[in-house]
């Protein structure tokens, strides 16, 4: 019996990964480099630090990845009003459906608080979610189960009634990796490898509580 739900941010509670991309691929070409939407995707799912780490080494640039994630953030930052960011498609409904079942949600995201509540007020979604954790500073990101880990210690539930969704392969593995049941979820623009969740659903509506 499902009791609690935890939710990755990106890709599940709103597509916002696809304007991130996109700011990666313009300052991939402003410095030279022709990458493509589909070549950068594989990097949503993991915190900042990671990313930039592997688009440095990946690529050879001659900048440290603490640079290479302020000149990519700022592309990012001057095209999106992440305030203007829409639920996915069956949300508002699924966290109804959540609430009159007294399954207790939390957040569990790479992204910062910031984001994450400004988002989320924007969303007006706060008020259903009763605790929201974030992997920015965390010692290890995902696809390490640490923050999952962290979330199902904070909601107080036996992992066996816990149910994470997750849209990336490193969510999903880090999923896996804490032994909570995983939903692997493909509501987003971006087209990830979900296969390896313990059920892929196309939408809200297909995820039984």
């Amino acid at each position: 019996m499902i009791k609690g739900i935890i939710f990755d941010f990106d890709g599940v509670v709103t597509d916002s990964e696809p304007p991130y991309i996109d700011a990666l691929v313009s300052f991939m070409q402003s410095i030279g480099i022709d990458a493509t939407f589909e070549e950068l995707q594989h990097v949503v799912g993991q915190n900042l630090q990671a990313i930039g780490t592997e688009l440095v080494n990946t690529y050879h640039l001659n900048m440290s990845p603490e640079e290479f994630n302020r000149r990519s953030m700022s592309i990012y930052e001057e095209s999106t009003d992440i305030r203007k960011f829409k639920p996915m498609e069956g949300l508002y409904e699924f966290l109804d459906r959540c609430k009159e079942k007294g399954i207790r949600i939390c957040v569990a995201s790479s992204s910062d608080y910031n984001y994450l509540y400004t988002i989320m007020d924007s969303l007006k979604i706060r008020d259903y979610f009763e605790w929201v954790l974030s992997g920015h500073g965390l010692s290890k990101g995902k696809p390490d189960p640490l923050i999952y880990n962290m979330a199902a210690e904070k909601m107080g539930i036996d992992k066996k009634d816990l149910m994470i969704i997750e849209d990336s392969p490193n969510g999903i593995r880090a999923g896996i990796a804490s032994g909570i049941y995983t939903v692997g979820f493909k509501g987003s623009r971006v087209i990830q490898d979900t296969s390896m969740a313990d059920k892929e659903v196309d939408s809200f509506n297909e995820i039984e509580l």
